[in-house]
């Protein structure tokens, strides 16, 4: 039940009201009771002489018959208000001589019957002259007037009543809250603000206090300093009861999380690990007392680690500024014992406190890594026989030109024409062997800006060859790079297309589609915002049913006789590592649509853009001579074979070593190699880039050339940031050769 207010304001002026109202109102009435009796009284005595005066009046004109005269003197009398009405009648009473009475607008009015109405006071005399009576008189007079001037009596009475009543109530209340409520609630207030800690218990209540009010002032000041002193140590024991407890029950459940939690507070230091992240790296709060020790510790590496510093800080910083949530981020962490795990690091902040949560992914990461090298393999599989049906064609080609050239040596035209036909077709072979390792690349992703177009042809191309699908592109040609690996994203596009092709047995078309666009920061993807390529591929093929649709990205599954399930399953993966999104659509019957969000450079290379420069065919720079370094006898024999036909003295060894003491013995002979043209890997040995920086370490103006059949190799792409001056791709022809001789002599000329 809700308590009743029943402050003593509240109780002095209800007492107050009550007791004037009551007496007040007791006079009123009384007062009122007895002016009514008395305008009462009155209305009855002017009735009755105004009877008499009539009794007198009408004698003579009644005895003489004269009732002109008689109607006039009721006239006369009718002018007074009060009157209502006057009849005459004859003595035995049986009709009415004259009268007057006053109709619904109190007009005045003849009457020749009686007048009867209960609201009016009437009054009869006998009309007598000469000791005989000669008629009767009736009078009617009406109390309304009277009742009027009673209300409006009333109301002043009414009026002063309460005017008195305000008088009454306002002065001693005055008085009252002057000299007792407001001492009393100024000594409340203080003591609930003591209490509440909102005042200090040195001050005292304001107000003016005597007798007994004052002394009870003083009591209370006293005690309530005396209770807030107690309180204020209560409440401070209290306070770091329940705060070490909270900190307790916190500890305990971060200790009880299945992932490694750090608790920093405003001013760096640790306050504490719980114990998932102590068996994960090895360290406790004693061994990283700050951040600063832990990021040491955890980011060895100077440069990672400045790197590392600036992209939590700046994200820290815009959560401190803009209020927004401090996105995850994925970092390789080192250990105590030297080990790394791979982990999602999740910052938060409460108050003045820093919480990271750390997410171990390292067998995922690892798994992940398994699944993609094993979906190789079996997208290989899938790919072998198309492949071998190209190389037996290609094949075939090389061969049998070559040996139709051998039987007409005596027609030089037919047998140019026949090795030219041979070289077109190790043309078409070092082409299907390019893109071979670009859907081989392995390892950690390694991105640049690439074309989408070429990537996709490539794929296509590869993917596609030996089968009875169909390729549309349709991509524009301002469709923006994408920052990517170039082997990865094109085992994407394989495995899409291959998937295409076994959901198309019976032939078909594959639609490949890109445009641009830019997200905003709110969109369903759940992407960050910024530019991108959407690309789609849509298949002819059979569909699939939403059971199956929901399953397709989960590794291990497949709808497909033979196989395990890992094509899809690795798209997903390479997708969500470029920081993309896929999304796909089917219905059976009628097929199959992937999309593909990737984040775009917002810019589009050149076609036909290559690291080295192209220039018309000449002749190499004749004279000199060149190194060649090369770990395959029949390389080392073609290059002798060509770079003697330029016009150059060739020397040749196989191994870096062999290489670096050559190019010495010829620098300190006063003979110097004019080029050094070496292999980038030799197994089991130095390789190119190696032996590069030894050779540059003591004659920094070397020239020297790499040549790799791996072109994706990143020191192929940025040749000179290894001290390269050109770079060649395995196998070349001799215009190859002489290109990149000349580039790398105009390159010394600049």
């Amino acid at each position: 039940m809700k308590r009743r207010d029943t402050s003593i304001t509240k109780v002095i002026i209800l007492t107050l009201v009550s007791v004037t109202t009551v007496v007040l109102a007791t006079f009123g009435s009384a007062y009122y009771g007895w002016e009514r009796n008395r305008r009462i009284s009155n209305l009855e005595s002017r009735l009755a002489v105004t009877t008499a005066q009539l009794e007198s009046s009408l004698a003579l004109p009644l005895w003489n018959f004269d009732n002109e005269q008689v109607e006039k003197i009721i006239e006369s009398t009718m002018r007074n208000q009060e009157v209502f009405g006057v009849t005459v009648t004859e003595v035995e009473g049986s009709g009415v001589i004259s009268g007057f009475s006053r109709d619904a607008q109190w007009r005045v009015v003849p009457t020749k019957v009686g007048i009867r109405n209960g609201k009016v006071m009437t009054r009869t005399g006998k009309i007598v002259i000469y000791g005989k009576q000669v008629g009767t008189v009736h009078l009617y007079m009406t109390p309304g007037f009277l009742e009027k001037s009673l209300h409006r009596w009333a109301i002043v009475i009414i009026m002063a009543i309460i005017t008195l009543n305000a008088f009454l109530i306002f002065v001693p209340f005055h008085l009252l809250r002057r000299k007792v409520i407001k001492p009393l609630k100024a000594i409340e207030s203080y003591a609930l603000k003591v209490s509440r800690g909102e005042t200090d218990a040195a001050g005292v209540p304001e107000g003016d206090f005597f007798g007994e009010l004052k002394n009870l002032k003083l009591s209370i000041v006293d005690m309530t300093r005396s209770l807030a002193e107690e309180r204020k140590e209560q409440v401070r024991k209290t306070a770091e009861r329940a705060l070490l407890e909270s900190e307790k029950t916190l500890m305990a459940l971060m200790d009880v999380m299945p992932v490694g939690v750090t608790w920093t507070d405003s001013e760096g230091v640790v306050r504490h690990v719980n114990r998932c992240f102590t068996d994960w790296f090895g360290y406790d709060a004693g061994d990283i007392p700050t951040l600063d020790d832990w990021f040491l510790r955890a980011c060895p590496d100077p440069a990672g680690r400045e790197n590392q510093l600036s992209s939590w800080k700046a994200a820290f910083d815009r959560a401190l500024t803009d209020g927004t949530a401090i996105q995850p981020s994925e970092s390789i962490l080192a250990c105590k014992d030297g080990s790394e795990r791979h982990v999602i690091v999740n910052t938060h902040r409460a108050r003045n406190l820093r919480v990271d949560i750390f997410t171990d992914i390292t067998e995922r990461e690892s798994l992940r890594n398994r699944l993609l090298n094993a979906q190789r393999l079996e997208s290989l599989g899938v790919l072998a026989g198309g492949i071998a049906h190209d190389f037996n064609n290609i094949l075939t080609g090389i061969m049998g030109n070559i040996s139709m050239a051998r039987v007409v040596p005596d027609s030089p035209e037919k047998s140019a024409r026949l090795l030219d036909n041979a070289e077109k077709a190790a043309l078409r072979a070092t082409e299907l062997a390019g893109q071979l390792l670009t859907f081989a690349k392995g390892g950690a992703p390694v991105k640049k800006a690439v074309s989408i177009r070429k990537i996709v042809n490539e794929s296509l191309s590869l993917a596609l060859r030996g089968t009875n699908v169909k390729s549309v592109v349709e991509i524009p040609d301002c469709l923006h790079d994408i920052e990517a690996d170039e082997g990865q994203m094109s085992q994407v596009f394989n495995n899409i297309a291959l998937n295409a092709v076994q959901a198309m047995p019976g032939g078909g078309t594959l639609t490949v589609e890109g445009t641009n666009l830019v997200l905003e920061a709110e969109n369903g993807l759940l992407l960050p915002p910024g530019g991108y390529a959407r690309l789609s591929f849509a298949d002819q093929g059979c569909g699939m049913p939403e059971d199956v649709l929901k399953k397709i990205f989960d590794p291990y599954f497949t709808t497909k006789a033979g196989g395990i399930g890992l094509g899809l399953a690795s798209v997903h993966s390479i997708i969500k590592r470029h920081g993309g999104h896929i999304e796909v659509r089917s219905k059976v019957g009628e097929g199959t649509t992937f999309a593909l969000f990737l984040p775009s450079t917002g810019t589009t290379s050149t076609a036909g853009t290559e690291d080295v420069a192209t220039v018309v065919q000449e002749e190499a720079p004749a004279g000199g001579s060149v190194l060649v370094m090369d770990d395959e006898e029949a390389i080392r024999e073609l290059a002798v074979e060509m770079l003697g036909h330029l016009g150059y003295e060739v020397t040749t060894c196989a191994s870096g070593e062999e290489t670096i003491r050559m190019y010495r013995t010829a620098k300190e002979g006063k003979k110097p190699f004019s080029c050094v043209i070496m292999d980038l890997t030799i197994p089991g040995g130095m390789g190119g880039r190696e032996c590069a920086e030894a050779i540059l370490a003591f004659d920094p103006c070397a020239r020297l050339i790499v040549s790799s059949g791996y072109s994706h190799d990143p020191v192929m792409a940025d040749f000179r940031d290894y001290g390269f001056r050109g770079s060649i791709i395995k196998p070349y022809t001799l215009d190859e050769l002489t290109r990149v001789l000349r580039c790398a002599a105009e390159l010394e000329n600049r």
